[in-house]
């Protein structure tokens, strides 16, 4: 895939605002992918923030390569964009009827992105979980992401902080989407985290 492809089988589905990159839609002989692009950004942006966001975001994808429940890498089209997997879904509507597995499922793709050293931190926003056209989760964007070495003081000290902020943000979700599936443990960590979410900066 090149610049070439782009220009000609592209659509744009969301403009990215200030360094943030463009979602284009491309097809190329029949296969579906996503492509996150900054190259449209100022020349300031796009080579600076941008072109940061795009490193990070395309080392975090390589990283949960393999997980089900992410879409996968496909390749580096330049130093500007990247293509990935594209995901038929939807967002979680309010009170919309999931399958009593979803949450579930939702819980242990997160569980796994952990496993692998990297934190969301942007599960508040109901747009970044889809649900696919089988009804199972697929968790996507992770431009505000982290990912962490396997040791180091920043594993061992905010890496578990910020597992609690994605935990707390998946039961906002949770408590949006589905309430009366909520446990009792979880509607109690819900009350604790909007506590003390305040203080935190990563809201």
């Amino acid at each position: 895939m090149n610049r070439n492809d782009l220009k000609k089988n592209s659509i744009c589905l969301v403009k990215g605002r200030v360094g943030k990159p463009d979602l284009n839609r491309v097809e190329i002989e029949g296969h579906a992918f996503m492509v996150k692009d900054v190259r449209r950004r100022n020349f300031f942006l796009r080579w600076t923030l941008g072109l940061w966001l795009i490193q990070k975001e395309w080392k975090i994808y390589s990283r949960l390569k393999g997980l089900k429940g992410i879409p996968q890498p496909v390749e580096r089209i330049d130093r500007f964009a990247f293509a990935m997997e594209y995901i038929p879904g939807k967002p979680i509507l309010r009170g919309e009827s999931l399958p009593s597995s979803f949450f579930p499922a939702l819980e242990k793709v997160l569980r796994e992105v952990h496993g692998r050293g990297v934190v969301h931190m942007d599960l508040r926003h109901k747009g970044n979980i889809l649900v696919s056209e089988e009804g199972t989760p697929f968790l996507i964007d992770f431009n505000s992401s982290f990912s962490f070495r396997e040791k180091g003081i920043l594993r061992r000290i905010l890496f578990p902080l910020f597992r609690w902020v994605d935990y707390g943000g998946l039961l906002k979700l949770k408590q949006r989407a589905s309430p009366s599936s909520m446990t009792p443990e979880e509607i109690h960590f819900l009350k604790w985290f909007n506590r003390i979410r305040r203080l935190w900066i990563f809201n």
